[in-house]
């Protein structure tokens, strides 16, 4: 006859439920892909560094800045359009974006951005940097860096796995300042461009087809620049 204490019975209960818990545990990370694999703290996820850099140029390099007497070494945040310095006693800070730091050239490569106030393709306004790529009486051609960031994918079975968000070069928008003063997107095309200076339409036309000029081509934008400022 099998006999056991209350005292037994209770034990080998407890072990029962701890057994079918732990089972259970396991059984739902394993079903939920999300859980598998993740790394935890103070029961939230870890999300994992970004790939990629929102710089183009990750090193600070020693730079002129408006109103500050002495190089300073900075570094263009595309992504947050944005300059950060390196303070004094080391610090890394954020340049204040008022005009009067509106104009930053690295030395070496001489790359230099103003802080413009801009109309961009949503027609909305924007003070923000561009590149000051080529100038003229009374044009001005900029260029904006683009950086695109990919939202971190997490893997929704066993058989994926989590993908870091990334960030990516994109494509650079271009931008006119035209005789108005007025800062937009530069034309993407032949129309667009004869529209926005109708006095020149027959020769400009003319010009276009001649050269057989790219509107996706740095150096054929700087032609346009020229030609509209010697015609």
């Amino acid at each position: 006859m099998y006999y056991c204490t209350k005292q037994a019975y209770s034990m080998k209960q407890s072990f029962f439920i701890s057994l079918s818990f732990l089972f259970f545990s396991l059984n739902l990370v394993a079903q939920d892909g999300k859980m598998v694999g993740a790394t935890f703290w103070n029961g939230t996820r870890q999300q994992k560094k970004p790939l990629g850099s929102p710089y183009v140029q990750n090193m600070f390099a020693p730079a002129t800045v408006d109103n500050i007497k002495t190089p300073a070494n900075v570094r263009y945040n595309v992504y947050k359009d944005e300059f950060e310095f390196i303070a004094p006693k080391g610090d890394t800070l954020i340049l204040d974006r008022i005009e009067d730091f509106g104009s930053i050239t690295f030395k070496g490569s001489n790359k230099k951005y103003r802080l413009v106030v801009y109309t961009d393709k949503s027609n909305s306004l924007v003070n923000g940097y561009l590149m000051e790529l080529y100038t003229k009486p009374n044009l001005v051609l900029y260029k904006k860096e683009n950086i695109n960031l990919t939202g971190e994918k997490i893997a929704k079975t066993t058989l994926e796995r989590d993908m870091p968000a990334k960030y990516t070069k994109i494509g650079d928008t271009y931008f006119l300042k035209t005789p108005n003063g007025n800062t937009t997107e530069f034309p993407d095309g032949r129309k667009a461009l004869v529209k926005l200076f109708p006095d020149k339409k027959q020769p400009l036309e003319s010009y276009l087809k001649e050269n057989k000029i790219d509107f996706d081509n740095e150096s054929d934008l700087i032609k346009i620049v020229d030609f509209l400022t010697t015609n």
